[in-house]
């Protein structure tokens, strides 16, 4: 069965189309409803309780020929698809009505036998989109992501998204993502923006916010647990194909992503990392949703690109500042420098999505309770005022332990800190770079470590003595800076 196209769509691609073609679209295309647009609800409703998510098998067959037959650029596709509809109608039409819209080269090869090479990825596309939770979602399905539309008139709308979880997710955000949030941030980042990280997330998915972002490590795996288990939910965007998870330590996160929220790609069955994926896979995230929120970013962070993208489509880039004497801070101070709106607690970036938090944010006390529960992904070391307090230099050090941010001896040795002693061992090395840029107290520094607290007090001691360490106010220390 043919699925309804978008009206929509086929005014936006076809800009593309020669003058003559723009007013000759069938009638399929103005006859029926729009499928993204202007759909039924209690049709929508309908399909999601049939289970009739994602393209079938002939469909994904249509459309991986389309878009991946050698010598087509993406430019023919949006002229045909202008032209004519789904994949299905384009293949029905004749060579000589393809011809008046695109070169007859590319009529040729999009005609010709389908090579071995695509056979393969059709066959294992089949195969994957058969497995429970699996789905093709395209632009002629009802649940396509209506925020990605606003990429058409940049010619970037991938028309093909490979989806395992909760395909809805994100159209209950909104059309424009206007209840989401992307989260994003260094992979590099420190036990204090982790812990920020999965704070705003779960403070966010618990008023009813999607938090998109994409599995790299660092800010983006902790946003991804703190909303993990909230009703606003979680969105990896990856940029790999569905069936790679990058990188492979995130392997158990991203099966609870995609069991409990969903994991999104533009990319085929198969498609290794690269490079050049991850530009496009931050524009992915920067438009599905209202406002990318910056948190720790070093000035060539990859996600200061996705701040960057989301300007251009017209987002709020929000960030978060940090120490000014933090490697990790700067990018999001130049971001407030150059405009974006500087954020101190989940409760600025509910404002600038034009929301209300329900409830006051966690006391201390809820936090702690809330932290012995035994899932990880649920753990947060964020007091109710915390991100205030880090905004304006300190916070008063009493925060509950984070279980799930560890600093391992091993890790500590691969980031020295360059006012830490160059031959630390291995203790005193974990410990200085568990303390961050942030004042913390004992108690913390060992959840962070995992050393017992004689350890941590002797190794504060010897880094107090050596000018590397200050002890404040209320038994919490803090890292010094060569402008001590």
């Amino acid at each position: 069965m043919m699925k309804n196209f978008s009206i929509a769509l086929s005014s936006t691609l076809a800009a593309d189309a020669p003058p003559a073609t723009r007013d000759a679209r069938p009638a399929c295309l103005t006859s029926h409803s729009c499928a993204l647009g202007n759909e039924n609800p209690a049709q929508f409703e309908a399909t999601l309780s049939n289970g009739q998510i994602g393209a079938d098998r002939e469909e994904i067959k249509d459309w991986l020929r389309l878009c991946h037959t050698p010598g087509v650029p993406p430019a023919a596709v949006r002229r045909l698809l202008s032209a004519f509809g789904p994949p299905g109608a384009i293949f029905g039409a004749s060579r000589g009505a393809l011809s008046d819209v695109v070169p007859v080269d590319v009529v040729g090869r999009l005609l010709a036998r389908t090579s071995a090479e695509l056979s393969t990825q059709i066959a294992s596309t089949l195969e994957w989109a058969g497995r429970p939770g699996c789905a093709v979602v395209t632009l002629s399905e009802t649940a396509y992501p209506r925020a990605l539309l606003t990429l058409l008139t940049l010619g970037d709308t991938p028309p093909i998204l490979y989806c395992r979880g909760d395909v809805t997710l994100v159209n209950r955000s909104g059309d424009g993502g206007e209840r989401a949030v992307a989260i994003v941030g260094s992979r590099r980042a420190s036990p204090q923006g982790r812990d920020n990280a999965r704070h705003f997330a779960r403070v966010l998915g618990d008023a009813g916010v999607a938090v998109v972002s994409g599995l790299a490590a660092g800010i983006d795996a902790a946003a991804h647990e703190g909303a993990l288990e909230t009703s606003g939910g979680t969105c990896a965007v990856v940029g790999t194909g569905a069936d790679i998870v990058y990188p492979t330590h995130h392997r158990v996160l991203a099966e609870k992503i995609a069991e409990r929220g969903l994991m999104l790609s533009a990319f085929p069955i198969g498609t290794p990392p690269r490079p050049e994926h991850f530009p496009r896979r931050n524009r992915l995230i920067a438009a599905l949703a209202r406002c990318t929120t910056v948190i720790e970013a070093t000035t060539h962070s990859g996600s200061l690109i996705t701040a960057r993208l989301a300007g251009e489509l017209g987002r709020d880039v929000l960030a978060v500042p940090g120490s000014i004497h933090s490697p990790h801070s700067q990018g999001c101070h130049v971001l407030i420098r150059d405009g974006a709106t500087l954020v101190a607690s989940p409760d600025d970036v509910l404002e600038a999505l034009g929301m209300t938090p329900s409830v006051p944010e966690r006391t201390v006390r809820g936090e702690r309770k809330r932290q012995r529960r035994p899932s990880p992904s649920r753990a947060s070391g964020a007091t109710p005022d915390h991100g205030r307090r880090n905004a304006q230099g300190g916070n008063d050090g009493n925060a509950a332990p984070l279980p799930g941010v560890h600093v391992s001896l091993k890790q500590a040795k691969a980031d020295v800190s360059p006012v830490g002693p160059a031959d630390a061992p291995a203790g005193m090395t974990a410990v200085l770079k568990a303390l961050g840029y942030d004042p913390v107290n004992a108690d913390t520094l060992c959840e962070r470590t995992g050393l017992g607290i004689a350890d941590v007090l002797a190794q504060l001691g010897a880094l107090e003595l050596g000018g590397h360490v200050a002890r404040l106010p209320g038994g919490r220390f803090s890292r010094r800076t060569l402008a001590d």
